[in-house]
């Protein structure tokens, strides 16, 4: 998962800049100018291939995620937290769970340690390391009372020093899930080598997890972010990167790579940046009157304008070419499929690069 409005740490940027999927948009006349190409054909998605979109609490992310022109087969709704005393808060939405059993979709109660303004490596230690027990009882609890398909924790930001007591607590948590006919689901990022020093990384040891995780959703995405330098959200070089590593340590049949349906805007003369929906992108391409450049070497699109108040900008998106290419890894490599975040922030475009991807 991940949080929109959040800044990365240094040592995540760091990290990030290590190695190198921004989720796509892009009318038929906008890839042409970025190198992308046409979406004749509009094969279904593989039944084997599990797509997952990540639901927010917004009322775009809702309706997407119940309606039924999306290749969906799964739904992580972000709606829970996990607090440090092990307590874990959060409701979803009765109307998208039954959506949900209707259209026979995999639900994942998705369960982070996000504080008051980012993820919170406090939260995570005293419900892993101080009352492990109480956190684990809680998540069986919730996946027994929402009859879910499994949970997913999405612990970010962890102490270094917790890598061990992460594990220990996911393979205690999974022997007690699967012990209820319950599975467990592992968001993590993504990174090209087990560095001790890439301190966003290293808390996370693929191999050990991945004995205990039933699904692996590999965050490939935000190589850059807001807070950061301009680039890529996630290039196709540092996508590769990451998948070449993690099907090292990971079977690829427990693994999902990560789509982002988001691009980002840099204020390079005020040095900030934000978030954009994927499918915003066709109107400030319009009203800017930006031309677009695609880069080759990343398989993404981007492009300059001047804001009304004299400001320098610069957008990094992804076009359906792009899209297609990297969702075409997951067929490639031969992994369980592909994850998103966010339902409400893709359009049509999004789908049919995925559904192309995958054939």
């Amino acid at each position: 998962m991940f949080k929109p409005d959040t800044g990365a740490t240094e040592a995540h940027r760091k990290a990030c800049s290590v190695i190198r999927l921004i989720a796509v948009l892009a009318t038929g006349a906008m890839l042409s100018s970025c190198g992308g190409g046409g979406t004749n054909a509009m094969p279904a998605t593989p039944s084997s291939a599990v797509v997952l979109g990540y639901v927010d609490q917004s009322d775009a992310s809702l309706a997407d995620a119940m309606s039924g022109s999306t290749p969906v087969s799964a739904v992580s709704v972000d709606a829970y937290l996990v607090g440090a005393d092990g307590s874990v808060t959060g409701t979803a939405p009765a109307d998208l769970l039954a959506s949900a059993a209707a259209a026979h979709r995999d639900v994942w109660a998705c369960v982070s340690n996000y504080g008051a303004t980012d993820f919170d490596p406090d939260i995570a230690h005293g419900a892993i390391v101080t009352h492990p027990a109480t956190t684990i009882a809680n998540l069986v609890a919730l996946a027994n009372t929402l009859q879910v398909t499994g949970i997913n924790i999405d612990f970010e930001g962890l102490y270094p020093a917790d890598r061990d007591a992460y594990t220990a607590f996911v393979a205690a948590l999974a022997t007690q899930l699967h012990g209820i006919g319950s599975r467990l689901m592992l968001s993590v990022p993504a990174k090209a080598v087990d560095d001790p020093n890439d301190s966003w990384g290293w808390p996370y040891d693929y191999a050990a997890l991945a004995q205990h995780a039933d699904l692996i959703q590999d965050m490939t995405y935000a190589e850059h972010v807001p807070s950061g330098a301009p680039g890529p959200i996630a290039g196709s070089d540092w996508m590769q990167a990451s998948l070449q590593y993690a099907v090292s340590n990971i079977p690829p049949s427990k693994l999902l790579l990560g789509l982002p349906a988001y691009a980002a805007d840099w204020n390079l003369t005020a040095r900030t940046g934000v978030e954009l929906a994927l499918k915003d992108i066709p109107a400030l391409l319009s009203s800017s009157g930006a031309a677009a450049q695609w880069d080759a070497v990343t398989n993404t699109a981007y492009f300059n304008y001047t804001a009304t108040d004299g400001s320098s900008h610069q957008v990094w998106y992804d076009t359906h070419q792009g899209l297609q290419v990297k969702a075409r890894y997951a067929t490639t490599m031969q992994l369980a499929g592909v994850s998103m975040w966010v339902l409400g922030d893709e359009d049509a475009s999004f789908w049919s690069a995925v559904k192309a991807g995958l054939n």
